[in-house]
């Protein structure tokens, strides 16, 4: 049996799950947008999947959704963000301001996430950074990234991020992931998001080749999902 849930119905959804499981209230609503923007974007494996995920690995201590998430500068333009083995769409949602002002003082600015959930899509401080005028990329370890700019719509998909580059920028980038499951330790996953000021880069980053693999952004209105799935989630 298939529901249909609007955006609205299943952030609410989601957010009541995760209050439940113990996410403090705007964890949980923040958590509760990136899978429903996730969602929206027909991507089932970050949006409600994951929630079911996070909310096992909650009730397993293996995710602490109350922790504070640290800023540490290292060098101009760089910051690492310690979620401190709680959620990556909280962590990144506090340090959205401060990315965006790095970025428009340094020209760039590049954020790696530590220690946190798994950062998934990181599409609501994609959309967030793009809304701000900047130019955004945003990937883990492993899969597809994002790209954002004000000109887009929202976020788009980037099949092949510029993970070598990177790794020459900052060797010290550990390839491996933890495994969600319900034994071992505390997550411990990372993500990168680089803003750029996009005024500064004027037409050379809209005409750059990263563009060529690009998905444009998909958005649904309505969210078709199993009544397994919804029940597993309601009862984890």
């Amino acid at each position: 049996m298939t529901e249909f849930l609007s955006l609205a119905d299943l952030r609410a959804l989601a957010r009541d799950c995760l209050t439940r499981a113990g996410a403090p209230e705007g964890v949980a609503r923040v958590v509760a947008a990136e899978v429903a923007a996730a969602e929206a974007a027909g991507e089932r494996a970050n949006g409600m999947e994951a929630l079911l995920r996070d909310i096992r690995l909650m009730r397993y201590g293996r995710l602490t959704p109350a922790t504070q998430a640290q800023q540490i500068r290292t060098r101009p333009g760089f910051m690492r963000l310690d979620a401190h083995h709680g959620f990556a769409a909280a962590a990144l949602s506090g340090v959205v301001s401060d990315l965006a002002g790095l970025a428009r003082t340094q020209g760039i600015a590049v954020l790696r996430l530590e220690r946190s959930s798994d950062p998934g899509g990181m599409i609501c401080a994609t959309a967030s950074l793009g809304e701000r005028g900047l130019a955004v990329l945003a990937f883990g370890p492993e899969g597809p990234g994002r790209i954002g700019h004000p000109d887009l719509s929202g976020p788009a998909v980037l099949p092949t991020p510029p993970r070598d580059a990177l790794r020459l920028l900052f060797p010290d980038i550990d390839p491996t992931q933890p495994a969600d499951s319900p034994i071992g330790g505390l997550v411990g996953h990372v993500g990168w998001l680089i803003a750029l000021d996009a005024a500064l880069a004027g037409d050379h980053f809209a005409s750059a080749a990263i563009w060529d693999g690009a998905t444009p952004p998909a958005t649904a209105a309505s969210i078709a999902c199993s009544a397994e799935l919804l029940e597993q989630i309601v009862r984890a």
